[in-house]
C-alpha cells in the first residue's frame, strides 16, 4: 500500500464518542478503564498521522470531535459540500481529546485554532476558506476524486513519501539551520536509493521524446 484513502460509510464522516455511553457510563466510572480507552484511541490517531505513506481524508459528511481529529491527522483532506466540522467539545463541557488540540494548531496555527475550537460548526466552504480542506468536490465525484489523488500521492516513491512527511514534521518544531540539515541528510540518503534513479530516469525519457 502506497497510499491511504480515510472516508466515512453513509452520510456521516464520523460524530465523534457516543453521548449517550458518556453520560450512562458517569454512574459507574472506571476511571483506569477509562483512561486505557482513551490511550488506545490516542494511539490509533497518532498510528495514522505517521504512517510513513500519504493519507488523504475524504470528508464526505459531518466530522465532530474525535471524527474532526481522524480529518485532521490525515495529511490532506477534500471535502464534500455535504461536510461539516465541528470541535464540539466545549459544547459538553470537555476541552477535547485525541490529540486534537495539536492536530489543530498544527494544521491551522494558534489564531485559527483558536477561532475553530471556540466557534461553531464550519461548513465545507468554510473550512476550505481557512485551509482546513484543500477543495470541496461534489458528492458525486467525491470518491473518485479521492482515488484519483491516491493514485497520485502512490506515484510518489514510498521512501521519499517518508522523507516528506518527516521534513515537514521536523521542520514545525524547528529552526532554518537544523531543517536544512535534515533535509540534506535525507536527500543524500535518497540519491542512492534505485527509487530515486528509476524515477530521474523516467522523467528525462519522457522529457526526450520528439
Amino acid at each position: 500500500m502506497r497510499a491511504l484513502i480515510l472516508t466515512g460509510a453513509g452520510s456521516m464522516f464520523s460524530a465523534g464518542g457516543n453521548l449517550q455511553a458518556l453520560v450512562d457510563s458517569l454512574s459507574s466510572r472506571d476511571v483506569a478503564v477509562e483512561r486505557a480507552s482513551l490511550e488506545a484511541a490516542v494511539a490509533t490517531v497518532d498510528l495514522l498521522r505517521t504512517m510513513p505513506i500519504p493519507t488523504l481524508a475524504a470528508v464526505n459528511g459531518p466530522a465532530a470531535g474525535g471524527g474532526f481529529a481522524l480529518a485532521l491527522a490525515c495529511d490532506l483532506r477534500i471535502a464534500s459540500p455535504c461536510a461539516k466540522f465541528a470541535y464540539a467539545y466545549g459544547a459538553i463541557g470537555l476541552a477535547g481529546d485525541l490529540g486534537i488540540n495539536w492536530l489543530l494548531v498544527r494544521t491551522l496555527g494558534q489564531a485559527r485554532a483558536r477561532t475553530v475550537a471556540f466557534g461553531g460548526t464550519l461548513d465545507a466552504q468554510a473550512a476550505c476558506a481557512i485551509g482546513l480542506v484543500d477543495s470541496v468536490v461534489a458528492d458525486v465525484d467525491l470518491a473518485a476524486e479521492a482515488a484519483r489523488r491516491a493514485r497520485m500521492l502512490a506515484s510518489i516513491p514510498p521512501f521519499a513519501a517518508a522523507g516528506i512527511k518527516d521534513n515537514l514534521d521536523f521542520a514545525a518544531d524547528h529552526d532554518f539551520a537544523s531543517s536544512a540539515t535534515r533535509e540534506r541528510e535525507s536527500f543524500q540518503m535518497l540519491r542512492s536509493s534505485p527509487a530515486h534513479r528509476a524515477a530521474v530516469e523516467a522523467i528525462v525519457k519522457r522529457t526526450m521524446r520528439p
